[in-house]
This record gives structure tokens, C-alpha cells and sequence, in this order.
């Protein structure tokens, strides 16, 4: 007797923690030990409830349970009473167990409607009585029912069956199907549905209502034989329904209890049936007896999940980003930002980055020795996008130069020589042959000053695509990827960026159009021009004497002089007369010049390119993104939406609620 009743108080408190963390967690996603009951509409549930029970529920012709109840009943030596509650409803205290079913029904109607709708939403009834047999909690869920009736939707079936997978698809759960003796149990709607989540039966029974209907053959199809029956884990137990008359005349759930017994021991039908099938007493203590076990099994494995859901919610409240409730927070947090994206922008355009260090200790140490500088640049960006402004500006540049160089003609070719040579004869007489005309240069090199245009557009062309998506990218990196206010603000400071590039865009492009007019004119006071004439002259000289001491002729073209490329000198020195030395010293001119225009043109469009994109863009976005704004329209931008507010409100009270139901469970 002593080891039942220590039994019986660890069954209670265990219980107990259970209900008050269920209670605590009833909006999370947390799924606690239950026993649910379902059933078909009018199978009876609400009558094997109340002898459960022993008090009387709403009643109808159609559906009475709208809403998910789940009754607790808890035995007392003190004062009998019942609690009700439920979201929108006043909490209610009752020693009238007489007025629970009006009360019951109200909440209903609170939560479904009026008119016959169903509702998620749970009420919760305690019952507090001295001949409560065991403490025991049962969730009541809507019968199953295919015909909508009142303002129910036409889907009603698929709403019904849709709560009822949500109670009964965790393990956690113990589905008690009510049904009438009558009916195959196999043909069972909630049998079909808990077939799904529970295949093997291992967490299922039968309460079978409606016994004094039964048909032939009941006694083995209590105990899992014969047809219709099923053969459970959990076994079946049969259980005597008030009737109609005996409602109406008021019999009490203990007398009801003495009539079920009488009823099983002189029905011929239940004589050879073992006692533990049969009777509310028994369901009873096959249901505490379950649900004990189904408690100590699965609570260690709910306070690690509750722990794990709590640092996972902390982490993601954390992650939020920090809420904005004023025009000061707002401007400081936005100032915050654009001081760091101006440092950011500017260690990249001083050539400082953040892997530097990293990668000179890996070369230091050996790992990247054997890397080709490409190589390097790959390992410094992962992201396959190099932010190296200064360095990646500097590779523009060394491009931008070598089409410059490009774009000169072949100075010494037989083609270009016999040009020059056409050129004179149009100019003969208008000047001695060593002197020919400076139309004639001008002539030439106008020729080459057209195709300066392609290389320095391009130029421009390469900053603006480079410069766009490294400063847009750096702009992600630095703006908050998670804050609610991002896209939009993003979008208006991509605009500044792109109308800032496009205005100094169209400067650069002003000014390269000035400095290419202004090299239109053949003009060098550098005396770079005379000295690369005469030393191109004196290494041709100094290689046709060597050729001629070797007895060599023609064209020559074994190897480069000094200042000319050996695939560039195509000249044909067999001929020694007038014009074609006045030709090689126009050749020698027009190259010498072209040298002296390639450095100030690459200078001088590298500089603008660098001053206006640069000096005058990049380095000055801080600025237009401050003056840009004003606080209050920033307010509106930045503030924290109603709908990220609801999530960080909804996040901490989760966070309270599994702290205190972990609590509650760590009692245990």
C-alpha cells in the first residue's frame, strides 16, 4: 500500500510539472506528453470524458467540441472546484460543477464563434474532486465530421483532420480513439488518420462507447481478435455511456459507475472477458499508467530540446538588428555606418586591406612560395571580386598604356616608308630634301592622334565598371545585410554612388577631350624628343656601318636596334639617295614625337581619370551621404517596422516562457 501511494504521489507531481509546462508553452512548438481522444462526430467522446471525469460536458445533435479542451482532473482532500480559461476570457473559478458546461460552451463560442466554426485555439478546465480516482489530463480535440453545417467552412473535414494530426503526429503523444461498439474498429476515420504517423499502433487505444449496443462477437474484439478488431499495444477497454433517460433523470457519475459494473457482470456477453477490458475504472488506470510512463520516458529529451530552443531564439534575437526608436538613435546609428564604409573605401584606395598581414605571414612561412602573383590576388579574394582599389586602378593604368603604345603605327615598315616616300614626292620642290615639310609631320601624327581616343574612353569606361561594383560591394558589406530598413536604404545611397560616378563621368570625359584637342598640336619643349631622335639615328648609323663591314646589303632586319623593335625595322638600305634619307629622318621624327605625346597622354589621362573618380568621387561620399538626408527622413526609413517590432516582442516572451517552463521542468 505504501509503495502504491508513493507511486501514486510521483505520478501526481510528475503530472503535475507537465500541465503547468504544457500551460507555459501552449503557443510554442514544443511538443509535450499528451493523451489525446478523437473521434467521429456523436461516437461518444464527450460521454467517455464525463465518466472520466464526472462532469457533465456541452452536448449536441451536431458538433460540441469547436475547440481543443484539455481537461485535467486532479484529486483533493480540500474544497471542490473547477478553474476554466482561455485566451479573451476572464479566468473563472467554480464550485458549481453544474455551470461548467455553460461556462465550457461560452469559452467556445469566444474562440469558434456562434455558429458552429472550430478554432485551434485550446481551453483549459481543471478539476479539482475528492473521488477523483487518479490525476489524469486528456486533450479533447472537435469530432470528426464531413458535412458542414452553420458557418462552417466546406472544407470543415480537412481543418478537423488537419488539428488533429498536429496533436497526435509527435511521438510524444497517445491517441485515445473513441469508438462504438457497433462499428468496426478498422473502419475507424481516426484510426485511418493515426495510421499515417504511428503505423506499428504502439501508441494507441481504444475507449469503446456505447456498450450496451454491442454486437456479436464483442468480448474478442475488446481483447484485439476477430473481425473488426485491432490489436493494439495499448489494448481496448469498453466503457457504459449514460443513456438519454438517465441524463435527463440526473444520475450521477458514482451511480453511473455502480450501473457499468452491474452491466458487465450480468451481460453474458462480457462474462469470460478479463476485468482489465472493461469499465471506466479500468480505462482510468490504463490511462495513468501510460501516461506516467510516457512522462518519465520523454521528459529528459523535452528539457534538452527546451534548452536548445532557447539559445537558438536568443541567438536569432540577438542576430535582429538594433531597434531604432528615435531620430538620434537613427542618425548616430547612420553616421556609425557611413564612417565606417568612408574607412573602409579609403584603407582600399591606400592600398591597406585586411588580409595583408595574413598573407605576408603565410609567404613569410612558405605556404604561398610557390604562387604565382595571380595566384596570390586569388587566395586575397576569395569572393572571385578583387577590392584592392589601388592596386587594381595601378593594373588599369599599365593597361591603359600599353594600348596607347599599341595604337602606333609601325613607324619602320616598308609600308609606312613608302607612305613617307609618296608624301615627299607630293612635297618636292616646296623644300630642300633634308628639310622637309613640318606639313608633312603634322600630317602623320594627326593620323596617329585619332586613335588616342578608343584607349583613354576605355580608360574611363574601366573605372566606372570597376569602381561601381567594388564601392556597391563594400556598400553591402558595411550596411546591416539583416536590418529591415537595407534594401531601401541601399537603394537611395547606390543611386548617390552611381549619379556621383556618372557626374565625374562625364567631367573626365570633358577634360580628356581638352587634352586630347590640346595634343592635336605638334609642340614639345621636352628635350626628351631631341634626344630620342638622335639616339635612334646614331644606333641606325652605328648598325649599317656594322653591316656594311660585314659585307651586308639590302634589307636588314637580323635584330633590333637600340629604341626600335627588331619585327618593327623593315628598311631597304641599298638605296642611299635623297628621299630616302629625307624618309628614314621623317620616320625617325614622327617616332620620336609619338614617344614624347604616348608619355603625356598616359600621364595626363591616368591623372584626371584618378582625380576626378578618385579625389573628387570616391573620396567624397562620406560627405554627399551626410548632406544628403535629413534625420526625420532617415527616421522613416530606419525605424523599426511594426512587423520586426511583433517578432522581437514575440522572441523575448518565447525566450521567458521556455525559461520558466525549464524551470518548472528542472523540478522534476
Amino acid at each position: 500500500m505504501l509503495a502504491e501511494e508513493l507511486n501514486n504521489l510521483e505520478s501526481r507531481r510528475l503530472l503535475s510539472i507537465v500541465d503547468q509546462v504544457r500551460e507555459i508553452l501552449h503557443r510554442e512548438k514544443i511538443s509535450l506528453p499528451h493523451i489525446v481522444v478523437v473521434g467521429d462526430q456523436s461516437a461518444g467522446k464527450s460521454s467517455v470524458l464525463e465518466a472520466l471525469s464526472g462532469i457533465q460536458l456541452p452536448r449536441g445533435q451536431n458538433i460540441c467540441t469547436r475547440c481543443p479542451l484539455e481537461l485535467r482532473m486532479k484529486n483533493t482532500s480540500g474544497d471542490e472546484f473547477a478553474e476554466i480559461h482561455c485566451d479573451g476570457v476572464d479566468d473563472m473559478r467554480l464550485s458549481d460543477f453544474g455551470t461548467i458546461s455553460s461556462h465550457v460552451f461560452e469559452c467556445t463560442n469566444k474562440l469558434a464563434g456562434t455558429n458552429m466554426g472550430v478554432s485551434s485555439s485550446p481551453i483549459y478546465l481543471t478539476v479539482y474532486k475528492k473521488d477523483i480516482q487518479e490525476d489524469l489530463t486528456l486533450i479533447d480535440l472537435p469530432g470528426i465530421t464531413r458535412n458542414a453545417v452553420g458557418d462552417q467552412p466546406e472544407n470543415i473535414y480537412e481543418r478537423i483532420v488537419d488539428l488533429i494530426i498536429k496533436y497526435i503526429k509527435e511521438p510524444t503523444a497517445i491517441v485515445l480513439h473513441v469508438i462504438p461498439s457497433s462499428e468496426d474498429f478498422t473502419n475507424s476515420e481516426s484510426m485511418k488518420i493515426c495510421k499515417i504517423h504511428d503505423p506499428n499502433s504502439d501508441r494507441q487505444l481504444i475507449a469503446v462507447s456505447k456498450i450496451d449496443k454491442y454486437d456479436k462477437g464483442i468480448g474478442h474484439k475488446l481483447q484485439g481478435m476477430g473481425p473488426g478488431s485491432m490489436a493494439l499495444k495499448l489494448g481496448c477497454v469498453a466503457v457504459l455511456n449514460r443513456t438519454p433517460e438517465q441524463i435527463e433523470d440526473n444520475v450521477s457519475f458514482s451511480r453511473m459507475r455502480q450501473l457499468e459494473q452491474q452491466f458487465f457482470q450480468r451481460t453474458e456477453a462480457f462474462q469470460h472477458v478479463p476485468t482489465q477490458y472493461l469499465g471506466c475504472e479500468q480505462l482510468i488506470k490504463r490511462l495513468v499508467a501510460i501516461q506516467q510512463t510516457r512522462i518519465r520516458s520523454t521528459l529528459p529529451g523535452i528539457l534538452n530540446e527546451l534548452k536548445c530552443q532557447i539559445k537558438q531564439k536568443k541567438c536569432e534575437l540577438k542576430n535582429m538588428p538594433e531597434a531604432i526608436t528615435s531620430e538620434i538613435e537613427c542618425w548616430t546609428l547612420y553616421e556609425g555606418l557611413v564612417k565606417k564604409y568612408r574607412d573602409l573605401v579609403y584603407a582600399r584606395v591606400h592600398g591597406v586591406h585586411d588580409y595583408d598581414m595574413q598573407l605576408t605571414m603565410e609567404v613569410s612561412a612558405g605556404d604561398s612560395c610557390n604562387l604565382n602573383p595571380d595566384q596570390i590576388a586569388n587566395q586575397m579574394t576569395a569572393d572571385g571580386f578583387d577590392d584592392r582599389i589601388a592596386f587594381q586602378l595601378h593594373k588599369k593604368h599599365k593597361e591603359f598604356a600599353k594600348e596607347i603604345s599599341h595604337s602606333f603605327s609601325q613607324f619602320f615598315k616598308k609600308a609606312y616608308r613608302d607612305y613617307v616616300l609618296k608624301l615627299l614626292e607630293e612635297n618636292a620642290g616646296v623644300a630642300l630634301p633634308n628639310f622637309p615639310s613640318f606639313s608633312i609631320i603634322e600630317r602623320l601624327y594627326h593620323y596617329e592622334h585619332r586613335n588616342f581616343r578608343e584607349p583613354c574612353e576605355c580608360l574611363i569606361e574601366n573605372y566606372v565598371t570597376y569602381l561601381k561594383e567594388v564601392l556597391l560591394k563594400l556598400l553591402n558589406q558595411i550596411f546591416d545585410k539583416k536590418a529591415t530598413y537595407k534594401d531601401y536604404l541601399i537603394h537611395k545611397l547606390t543611386d548617390i554612388i552611381i549619379r556621383a560616378l556618372d557626374e565625374s563621368e562625364e567631367h573626365c570625359n570633358d577634360d580628356i577631350t581638352k587634352m586630347l584637342s590640346i595634343e592635336k598640336r605638334v609642340f614639345t619643349l621636352n628635350h626628351y624628343y631631341m634626344d630620342t631622335v638622335n639616339k635612334i639615328k646614331a644606333n641606325v648609323h652605328e648598325y649599317i656601318e656594322s653591316n656594311k663591314s660585314q659585307g651586308l646589303f639590302g634589307v636588314i632586319r637580323p635584330k633590333a636596334i637600340k629604341n626600335v623593335a627588331a619585327n618593327d625595322f623593315e628598311i631597304d638600305f641599298s638605296d642611299v639617295s635623297n628621299e630616302h634619307q629625307a624618309a628614314l629622318d621623317v620616320q625617325i621624327a614622327i617616332k620620336a614625337y609619338c614617344h614624347v605625346v604616348e608619355k603625356r597622354v598616359v600621364d595626363q589621362a591616368t591623372q584626371l581619370c584618378y582625380f576626378w573618380f578618385v579625389d573628387k568621387c570616391v573620396m567624397k561620399l562620406d560627405s554627399k551621404f551626410s548632406s544628403t538626408f535629413t534625420s526625420a527622413t532617415l527616421f522613416e526609413w530606419m525605424r523599426e517596422p511594426f512587423e520586426q517590432q511583433q517578432k522581437r516582442e514575440n522572441l523575448r516572451k518565447s525566450i521567458q516562457s521556455m525559461e520558466k517552463a525549464l524551470s518548472t521542468g528542472l523540478n522534476t
